[in-house]
């Protein structure tokens, strides 16, 4: 494959072929975010008071009674209090429940949360792909002159310059919320640990 056969393959390639792959990357961006969200907003609980309500109960051997008060939440690491709640009656296996359980609740809460990584690594890919092949299409009209010179210099300008500013417009805010995502994360997981640790010995 000659020089002239690869610059003519990569000029050929539109605008949209990198605009529309970051727009995708957006719209899931802004789903991820929405959900987790969501879901954060849901699981946010005092679970220091309850699993301090629950081991009273318990103490007191009243775990159906326990049972019944964690009926009033929901979310993984409410399961996993109700995981451990009901493996009291099974000293053999139930350290394979709490693991079991604890994994599930992490797994659980980090879902999608590694979308927004990859997002805000491949946003700016996208851009600078774009900016490469705009900027790739405005020496080509450079070296080309004539008449239409300048007009198609500015076209492969403006090409380059758009794709690189909405990669980085998807890019920043995804990382931006990935970080959050990951700062929330750390907190349920020591949750998740601060539970399984407090019941282990029921």
């Amino acid at each position: 494959m000659t020089g002239e056969t690869l610059i003519s393959f990569f000029t050929s390639f539109p605008m949209w072929v990198t605009i529309i792959p970051i727009g995708i990357c957006s719209v899931i961006s802004c789903t991820v975010i929405v959900e987790r969200f969501i879901y954060f907003k849901r699981i946010e609980y005092d679970y220091r008071l309850i699993i301090k309500n629950v081991l009273h109960a318990v103490k007191s051997g009243k775990v159906e009674e326990a049972l019944l008060f964690c009926e009033s939440y929901i979310g993984p690491i409410i399961t996993v209090i109700k995981d451990i709640l009901k493996s009291s009656n099974l000293p053999d296996e139930r350290e394979g429940i709490i693991l079991g359980s604890t994994r599930n609740a992490i797994v659980a809460i980090e879902k999608n949360v590694g979308i927004l990584a990859t997002i805000a690594t491949i946003s700016p890919m996208l851009g600078l792909f774009g900016t490469v092949t705009g900027l790739l299409k405005a020496f080509i009209a450079l070296s080309h002159g004539g008449p239409e010179a300048s007009s198609l210099l500015s076209y492969g300008v403006a090409e380059a310059l758009i794709t690189t500013i909405l990669g980085l417009l998807v890019a920043i805010p995804s990382w931006i919320f990935y970080n959050y995502m990951v700062s929330r994360l750390d907190f349920y997981v020591r949750e998740v640990e601060y539970i399984s640790n407090s019941m282990s010995t029921l």
